[in-house]
């Protein structure tokens, strides 16, 4: 038995902040939605992430809170979820706006944002250690940040274990050799 999926963004509604996303982001917004907290949630295509990290910035969101992903694994997918915020635009103090993007499971890619929002950089480094998720364009690709050197490695393939992929299992020789 399977648990059910979280949706990839909350059911459509009106929001306060939604018109000036949509003029800000115009065809890069797929679908929107507002969870039941009150929080607005887009969908973008992945390839353009770094576009709608420029134009959020430019409407004036100065941190991005969070990067993270959802493994969709029955789905082939994952999707990524960016949180971002303002501390210093006095209208959009106290607003989270979440964005979403999928990219496939197979060849999970997407361009970094951590030279337009420095915030984001540790949290795409964690995302590539715990999901296998490479950032285009983020020079800290590849380097361990959180895991041990020796954690997560198959001695047997000598490939890299992704431990919060919906697949991982734990070796039976455990994870620290």
């Amino acid at each position: 038995m399977s648990a059910k999926l979280p949706p990839k963004c909350p059911p459509a509604a009106d929001h306060p902040l939604l018109p000036k996303i949509k003029e800000a982001l115009g065809d890069l917004v797929l679908s929107h939605g507002v969870s039941p907290d009150g929080l607005l949630c887009v969908m973008v295509p992945a390839g353009s992430i770094r576009e709608v990290a420029q134009r959020l910035k430019a409407l004036g969101f100065d941190q991005a809170l969070s990067v993270s992903a959802m493994d969709y694994m029955e789905e082939k997918k994952f999707v990524m979820l960016y949180t971002f915020a303002s501390y210093l635009t006095p209208e959009l103090k106290g607003i989270l706006l979440n964005v979403r993007a999928e990219i496939p499971r197979d060849d999970p890619r997407v361009a970094s944002i951590a030279d337009i929002f420095p915030s984001a950089d540790y949290d795409e480094r964690e995302c590539h250690e715990m999901f296998g998720i490479w950032f285009d364009g983020n020079p800290h690709m590849g380097k361990r940040f959180l895991l041990d050197p020796d954690c997560c490695i198959d001695e047997k393939t000598g490939k890299p274990l992704y431990p919060l992929r919906k697949d991982f299992k734990v070796p039976d020789w455990g994870l620290f050799g």
